[in-house]
């Protein structure tokens, strides 16, 4: 049986509401953010998926994400830069409307930050790194937007598993993995689904 790790987007925050661009900075979860989570851990509980180790970026709406969805667990928890947002340099925390136009995917490397390439393998490796571990074969990986997009588009995905139009806060991707190979092998936005809270 492969190892699986599941990779979840942090719930909501305030920032997100403003429109703004995190990055390393940071801002807490909204209600709404909240209740993302707590729907994310209605869903393991009702596909009966247990963890035996949890993950999550150092940054804390990452942090109190993968709490919530694992309050009452008896396992293992960690965090890991390697798992962060990309960094946008001087534009971490700036209002979307005021970051200039131009290659997102290289631009922030400009200004301080990281291109989109750089914070997509940053993570991939963090997660391979960690799958590789004694006692790793079902475990939570909670991280941000451009590595959850990124680890979407450049990785194997089954057949089924349409292109989303977005990665909303809370979603799931489930990888099987294989020392580096990962194959993601379900995509779930839970902002669509009915789970009992």
């Amino acid at each position: 049986m492969k190892k699986k790790v599941y990779v979840v987007r942090h719930g909501q925050t305030e920032f997100n509401v403003q429109k703004r661009c995190q990055g390393w900075s940071d801002s807490p979860l909204t209600e709404k953010g909240k209740a993302q989570a707590r729907k994310v851990r209605a869903y393991f509980d009702e596909h009966g998926i247990r963890f035996d180790h949890a993950y999550a970026s150092d940054l804390q709406r990452a942090i109190d994400t993968m709490c919530l969805i694992t309050a009452g667990y008896d396992i293992p928890r960690f965090t890991t830069a390697g798992l962060r947002e990309m960094s946008f340099g001087r534009y971490d925390g700036a209002f979307h409307a005021d970051i200039p136009s131009g290659d997102m995917a290289t631009y922030f490397k400009t200004v301080g930050g990281e291109t989109m390439e750089e914070a997509i393998v940053r993570a991939y490796k963090t997660i391979v790194q960690i799958m590789a571990q004694p006692d790793h074969e079902c475990v939570l990986c909670v991280s941000h937007g451009i590595p959850v997009s990124g680890l979407f588009r450049s990785l194997p995905r089954d057949k089924t598993i349409e292109d989303p139009r977005d990665f909303r806060n809370g979603c799931i991707l489930e990888y099987e993995i294989d020392g580096y190979d990962m194959k993601l092998v379900r995509f779930v936005q839970t902002e669509k689904e009915k789970f009992v809270l």
